[in-house]
Formats: structure tokens, C-alpha cells, sequence
């Protein structure tokens, strides 16, 4: 039983590589797309979280203390229905603890500390199957006098990377719907030749017939083998004339 025949082979070769190419491309372009909207996200309720810190900021500019600032509590309220995508507000102070929380059956836990902004440094971490933004809150004496911690999830960006996710395959699909098939065709016509060539080689192997073009190859090629079979010939009768010859008795 035979195998697949050369053009074959060679179609299903270029299948397979157009075939990774198109999805590494898609991979590629869905990669590129989901860490920028990732980064407009992130952006948006950084935002949302500066905004807060400012008001927490000025509140304690008149002489409060972070867990003393006048409606602090409200303050997170109305800020947790700025986006759908919000899961979560809470405010620490200097040592952890949380004074606000959107959870309110929260206030008064520890917060945790991969949360926490590093000094004025601003945090970006993920925990609890949510993205999280920790912002120092100064007091007016440019000290950290506590934090603000900012939950969020990706539902918002899922529908849009599906969506981007089909737009970017549908070309793929239909280049690979029309030109697999061109492909094929154009592989069988340029192996054409080839298997032409083939199938004289395996007939002048099998039984030597001179083949009916004028190629000038295939005629050496036959050429050289019927020399090498007159020499093997030659030998051949040569090794039976010695073999039939009578020893020699030693005198």
C-alpha cells in the first residue's frame, strides 16, 4: 500500500503552515488588543481612585484625620456606581486597617498587605479574582497617612475582546476557505512535472525501457545504467569462468 503521492505531501505542508500562520497572526493582533484595552481599563478607575484621593486629600486640609473626614463613607458610596466594572472601595489607614469599605461588613479588618501601596508609591496587583489599585492618601504634611484601595473586574472588556476576537478571525477564515483550495490546485499543477518525472524514473529502474521523450537526463540516466549492468555482466561471467576451472593439484 502506497503512501500519499509528492504534490500531496507538499499541499498539506503549505495547509499546515498557512494554517498557523493565520492563527498566529489572530493570537498576535488579540494579544496586542486585550493588553491595551487592559491598560484603558486600568486607566479609567485609576482615575475614579485619583478623584476620591483628592477628596480625602482636601477634606483632611481643614484639620481632620483620615478616619474623621465628613462623609467619607458616603464619599465611596456614590463613587461605587461611577462603573459597572467596580467591585469593590475601601480606605486603610497608616496601619492597615480599614475605615471605609463599600463591604461595610468589612470596616475594621485588615486590609491585605499585597494591596497596600508602597509608601507614595501606587500599587497595581491582582487578588481575589479582581484587579486592584492601591493610591496612598497624604496628609498636608506630604506623610501617608493611610490608603485607598480600588477593586474592579474585566466583565466590560470580555464582550469586546469577543468581539474583537471575530472580527480578527473572520478574514482569516476566509482567506483560508478561498485559498487553501487554490493552494491545492497550484501545487498539483507545479508538481505536474514532477510526478511526470517520477514515474518515468521508477519505469526506467523497474525495466530499463528507454524513455519516449527526448530528455536528455533520462537518456544519460539510461545510458549509465545499462553500463554499469554490461559491466556487472562482464564480472558476473568472469567470477563463473573461474569458479568452473579445476583446481590446480600442487606438483
Amino acid at each position: 500500500m502506497t503512501g500519499p503521492s509528492f504534490a500531496t505531501r507538499i499541499a498539506l505542508l503549505v495547509s499546515a503552515l498557512t494554517v498557523l500562520a493565520c492563527l498566529l497572526v489572530t493570537a498576535l493582533n488579540y494579544l496586542k488588543f486585550e493588553r491595551l484595552l487592559l491598560t484603558q481599563h486600568q486607566r479609567i478607575f485609576a482615575t475614579i481612585g485619583a478623584d476620591l484621593v483628592d477628596t480625602f486629600e482636601r477634606s483632611m486640609g481643614i484639620g481632620v484625620r483620615l478616619a474623621e473626614v465628613p462623609g467619607g463613607q458616603a464619599l465611596l458610596d456614590r463613587a461605587f456606581g461611577r462603573d459597572p466594572d467596580l467591585r469593590r472601595i475601601a480606605v486603610a489607614d497608616a496601619g492597615g486597617r480599614i475605615l471605609f469599605d463599600t463591604e461595610r461588613v468589612r470596616i475594621g479588618d485588615a486590609a491585605d498587605p499585597a494591596l497596600l501601596p508602597d509608601g507614595l508609591n501606587r500599587r497595581a496587583a491582582r487578588a481575589g479574582g479582581m484587579d486592584w489599585i492601591g493610591l496612598p492618601v497624604v496628609n498636608g504634611f506630604g506623610q501617608p497617612e493611610g490608603s485607598l484601595l480600588l477593586g474592579y473586574g474585566r466583565a466590560g472588556i470580555a464582550d469586546r475582546l469577543i468581539a474583537i476576537a471575530l472580527d480578527m478571525a473572520m478574514p482569516g477564515l476566509a482567506a483560508l476557505v478561498i485559498g487553501l483550495p487554490l493552494a491545492w490546485v497550484a501545487v498539483f499543477l507545479a508538481a505536474r512535472p514532477t510526478r511526470r518525472l517520477f514515474a518515468q524514473l521508477a519505469a526506467l529502474l523497474a525495466d530499463g525501457a528507454l524513455p519516449a521523450q527526448d530528455d536528455p537526463m533520462l537518456h544519460a540516466l539510461h545510458g549509465a545504467i545499462h553500463g554499469h549492468g554490461a559491466m556487472l555482466d562482464e564480472a558476473g561471467a568472469r567470477l563463473e569462468a573461474i569458479a568452473s576451472r579445476a583446481p590446480e593439484r600442487p606438483a
